[in-house]
């Protein structure tokens, strides 16, 4: 009796999170990986030394390809000749043109880290966090031009309550990796429909910046610790004291005591407490500028001559 054909497909992905779906699927007995996509190589540091993609070091004959333009000629040329069933594309960072979203048999299969039609974008896992929100998901969708948009093969409950980015990531990814290689399947082998989302139910989950990370220490007690957790990879939770921005690595809710936002109600070897917009936030960890992580006591130590009750913070 033939072996089944496998099912052939093409890979676009950059991060981590991305190489873990390649690989995954690069020791799926039923699927053949074409060739990948991925960002170019990025230069960096002083001496402009490149950076090597994930990608790069594959002991394999699959074609990784890393264009500027995915609409040059050479690129077009390069990618349409060989042919597949289904584009995966986890975390690419590019928009994919037209003739991309048209060329594979089956289109292309985007996996979105939400439940979507919530949470639209390029961040929806710290968006979740920081909503403060228990439940979130992985969808499989059919890209469209659309940013997010497009109609969902399938879609899987995570709980996230009071998971940090890390957690929330590791959960989300293992819940992608059990069920990826059986959607394909039912999408190529037995024609699958999608479905398309509710648009009354739409919500946005918009690219992160540095600044996002900066502290108002007017939010409430539980919103600065949604933020916290949320933006544990990057940027981190930061503030100001004295025109040095300091980055949070431990805090906890302590209280609902009322007092002027932003003002340090005590510093102690446990904790630097700050009043905030509903209660008082005990800072447990701190990194400063080009330093390393230290605790409560070290940060005491060290500052506890130009750290006092009543000063402000920005």
């Amino acid at each position: 009796m033939a072996k089944p054909e496998k099912i052939k497909i093409g890979f676009a992905g950059t991060p981590e999170i991305a190489f873990a779906h390649f690989n995954h699927l690069l020791n799926s007995p039923n699927i053949d990986i074409g060739f990948v996509l991925t960002q170019p190589n990025k230069k960096s540091g002083r001496g402009l030394e490149e950076s090597k993609t994930l990608f790069n070091d594959i002991d394999r004959n699959t074609p990784i390809l890393q264009p500027d333009n995915l609409n040059d000629q050479d690129t077009i040329n390069e990618i349409s000749k060989i042919k597949i069933d289904l584009l995966v594309v986890v975390a690419y960072g590019k928009i994919l043109p037209d003739w991309v979203l048209e060329y594979p048999k089956f289109g292309c299969l985007n996996v979105h880290f939400s439940l979507l039609p919530k949470l639209r974008g390029a961040a929806p896992i710290q968006k979740a966090i920081a909503n403060g929100d228990k439940l979130s998901g992985i969808s499989f969708m059919k890209i469209v031009k659309e940013l997010d948009a497009g109609p969902i093969y399938a879609s899987f409950n995570v709980d996230i309550e009071d998971n940090d980015f890390f957690q929330a990531e590791e959960k989300l990814l293992e819940t992608s990796l059990v069920h990826i290689s059986s959607v394909i399947n039912e999408i190529v082998v037995n024609s699958k429909q999608p479905e398309e989302q509710d648009n009354r139910e739409v919500t946005y989950a918009d690219k992160i910046d540095r600044g996002d990370g900066l502290v108002n220490w007017s939010w409430g007690t539980k919103e600065i610790k949604n933020k916290f957790l949320a933006y544990r990879k990057w940027p981190v939770l930061s503030f100001i004291f004295k025109n040095e921005e300091i980055q949070i690595h431990d805090l906890e809710i302590a209280s609902d005591q009322a007092g002027t936002p932003g003002t340090i109600a005590e510093f102690t070897k446990d904790s630097l407490s700050v009043f905030c917009g509903d209660g008082i936030i005990k800072i447990k960890a701190v990194k400063f500028p080009g330093k390393k992580v230290i605790s409560s006591i070290d940060f005491f130590n060290a500052k506890r001559d130009i750290i006092s009750s009543g000063d402000i913070l920005i």
